[in-house]
Order: C-alpha cells, then structure tokens, then sequence
C-alpha cells in the first residue's frame, strides 16, 4: 500500500509539463533544502525558492520532505558525523551536570552546532547532485517511454 502512493507521487512528478532538467534541478534543490538544519523552515523556503526561481513546487516539496519526523534523527545523527569528520574533530562531549554553568551551555552547543552545520549544508550538497542525476536519468526514461 505504502509502495503504491510512493509510486504515485513519482508518477506525479514525472508528469509534469516541464523539461526533465527543470524536473531534477527542482528535486535537487529540494533535498538540498531538506538536509538544511533549518528545522521548521522547509516548506517556506521550497515555497520561496519556488517563486523567487519559477521553479515547480511539488518537486521541491518532495526533496524538501527527505526529512520528516522518521528519518530526521537519522539524517542529522550522519550530517553532525559528517562535520566533525569533515573538521577532523574528535573531542569529546563533556558535561558536568553538576556544576553546569551558562557558559559551558554556549561552548557545548557551538561545539555541537558548527559540524552539525558543516554536515548538513555538505551532505545536502552531495545528495543534491545526486538526486539531480538519478531524477534526471527517470525522468528522460519516462518521456521515451511514454
């Protein structure tokens, strides 16, 4: 049942009246934005792009859902593992719960947050060109096809 909607929705985007090449750059930016740490932000910003662009929603939609509360944890867990092996980090997390203070709160989370920003705008771009690939590789099988 599952595989059937996902079949549909990829039917759907292979229908649409544009060119193959606007088809995969619109997914792509889509992941793109979907691997961004910008939490909450997805769809303003696939919707944003859309207009500034004139690039076709669904696609960017669909790339932009690649994170959704099943596969978030997920996703971000490899981006942050990503940035600290892309910055060659490899300190340890250490919290002293006991005698935590404000400041150790802010050098924890930049310690945390600059990989995990590395990760996710890296990793993104990776996928992105990926996913621009295999949707443009589809989508041109699908019109000969059709």
């Amino acid at each position: 049942m599952a595989f059937n909607m996902i079949r549909r929705k990829f039917r759907k985007l292979f229908q649409l009246d544009c060119s193959p090449q606007v088809i995969a750059v619109s997914s792509a930016v889509g992941v793109l934005i979907g691997f961004s740490p910008y939490v909450g932000f997805h769809t303003a910003l696939a919707i944003g792009v859309s207009f500034i662009f004139s690039l076709p929603m669904y696609p960017l939609l669909l790339g932009a859902y690649i994170t959704n509360p099943f596969t978030m944890v997920f996703i971000y867990a490899l981006c942050y593992k990503f940035g600290r092996w892309i910055l060659r980090d490899d300190t340890p997390i250490d919290i002293d719960w006991m005698n935590i203070s404000l400041s150790e709160i802010f050098e924890t989370a930049r310690s945390i947050l600059f990989p995990f920003f590395i990760g996710t705008h890296l990793i993104g771009l990776i996928f992105g060109v990926i996913t621009y690939f295999v949707i443009y590789y589809i989508a041109v099988r699908y019109r000969q096809n059709t």
